[in-house]
């Protein structure tokens, strides 16, 4: 009896620890996205006008999706002769946030067209976000662009969660060129190294596999990235940035010391992004 007693006791403790496991895969499960789009699933303010966010010549646009939706975007003309950068940001907050009107101002002091964008369920735009939905709104923002500067070549501008829909936009428009900051390789990656006791991958719905997509890429790419990045470890750049084809000889890998994410722009990286980008862009 007393054998058979601990038997069901050691079953009935192993059916609970693997309920509660279970009920932990769960809810990681459905509240994944709370944690790959902070941005886009808790509330943050709509974005403003740009002259309130101190950008001047820039105009306030909602651009319609083919699904249905209705993006909030800051658009500045291109001078005669000139290129477009599209801007696709990461997570928190939106284009008003000081470090991304900064960027935008940068590059539209050039003369370049400046396309920023809030994808679906960001800064007042609909929707919910998804990988196929910020891919859609990415592609979505490109034609804009393209239509309103007929035959002008377009390169992307963007940082972390932005460099993964970048590098997926690139594999479906011909971009010119990519700049990327503080980018990551994979998201299933990084959340097993989070949380090394959940089966992230069989759990994740938006994998952003950008390692396997970069490596589709001929064109221009530049990854920037810091080492003292604490959510996006260096180590995800410099893996991404040795994903690009072999054959690519246009590419570069600029490393910055002592600065965190999504701060190579303001520690060094500015100067080459904009002669970059400007290059990528010529007629």
């Amino acid at each position: 009896m007393t054998r058979l007693w601990v038997r069901r006791a050691l079953i009935g403790v192993l059916a609970v620890m693997i309920g509660g496991y279970a009920a932990i895969c769960a809810y990681m499960y459905i509240q994944q996205d709370s944690l790959i789009y902070p941005g886009g699933t808790t509330a943050i303010q709509p974005l403003p006008a740009p002259d309130a966010a101190g950008l001047k010549d820039f105009s306030a646009l909602t651009l319609d999706t083919p699904d249905g939706q209705h993006l909030k975007a800051w658009w500045h003309a291109p001078e005669p002769d000139h290129g477009v950068v599209l801007y696709l940001h990461g997570n928190a907050q939106n284009l008003a946030a000081p470090w991304r009107r900064d960027r935008l101002a940068d590059v539209a002091a050039l003369g370049l067209g400046v396309l920023g964008i809030e994808y679906r369920g960001f800064g007042g735009s609909s929707g919910h976000p998804s990988e196929p939905g910020l891919i859609t709104d990415a592609a979505t923002a490109y034609d804009y662009a393209a239509k309103q500067a007929p035959g002008a070549k377009i390169a992307v501008l963007a940082d972390s969660l932005g460099t993964g829909v970048a590098i997926a936009l690139a594999t479906q428009r011909p971009v010119a060129g990519l700049f990327l900051d503080s980018p990551f390789a994979s998201i299933v990656r990084i959340g097993q190294a989070d949380y090394p006791w959940l089966p992230v991958e069989m759990l994740t719905n938006s994998p952003w596999n950008s390692e396997a997509r970069i490596a589709k890429l001929e064109i221009p790419v530049v990854v920037a990235h810091c080492d003292q990045d604490r959510r996006v470890p260096i180590a995800e750049g410099k893996r991404l940035f040795a994903a690009l084809p072999p054959d690519n000889k246009n590419i570069l890998l600029m490393t910055f010391t002592g600065c965190g994410h999504v701060e190579t722009w303001q520690n060094g990286a500015k100067s080459v992004g904009l002669i970059d980008l400007a290059d990528w862009t010529k007629p």
